[in-house]
């Protein structure tokens, strides 16, 4: 019983850790702004890059991976160390590599879906880069290296951000634990495509 209840409260905790906008709170305290009547309305690194400030965008960018993968890393390195277990063996039990998964995955929809704004978020796709960053780090690279060539060089956004999504499971197949873990890949793909379908939705876009 003890396992589930700390199970749901780090699931919990990770939701609401999403649904504070790295976005929202940048343009606010930058210029007063409210990033929901912005350029396209997402509060999202995207929109600040390309309706506030550049310098702003990538800021934003980089702090929507880190939250995510620092987050990850102090829990399998803190949390679920050998002196935490000690103390409380029921951690043992739910820092497998499918719990970290559904973990991080939690702060994903509390960023496309925050309940303290309506469930009104961004597209998420920064944050999950360090999702995928923390569970296949050099496929992750490799994609967003080929993703910074479509944007700079032929301002393919939109498909380079498909493609971060759609193309890492495939890259990390080759790499060492891949295979096993390419299923995984793949339903975190698809649930991925689904929110921004649903983000989409709201926003009237589609």
């Amino acid at each position: 019983m003890l396992t589930i209840i700390l199970f749901s409260l780090l699931v919990l905790i990770s939701y609401i850790l999403g649904c504070f906008s790295t976005a929202k709170l940048l343009a606010k305290s930058y210029r007063n702004m409210n990033i929901y009547k912005i350029g396209t309305g997402h509060p999202d690194t995207l929109n600040i890059f390309n309706n506030v400030d550049k310098f702003l965008g990538v800021i934003t960018g980089v702090v929507d991976i880190g939250k995510v993968f620092f987050y990850l890393a102090f829990l399998k390195v803190i949390l679920f160390s050998d002196n935490f277990i000690k103390l409380l063996p029921e951690l043992s039990e739910i820092s497998s590599q499918n719990h970290l998964l559904i973990i991080g995955f939690a702060m994903i929809i509390g960023h496309c879906f925050p309940i303290t704004h309506k469930f009104k978020g961004g597209r998420g796709i920064f944050t999950y880069i360090g999702f995928l960053l923390f569970f296949a780090p050099w496929s992750t690279m490799i994609v967003c290296f080929l993703a910074a060539i479509l944007v700079i060089f032929f301002n393919q956004i939109r498909f380079s951000q498909y493609m971060i999504v759609m193309l890492t499971p495939f890259i990390n197949f080759f790499f060492s634990g891949g295979k096993e873990f390419l299923a995984k890949m793949f339903i975190a793909a698809l649930l991925m495509g689904v929110m921004n379908y649903l983000v989409s939705k709201k926003l009237g876009e589609i």
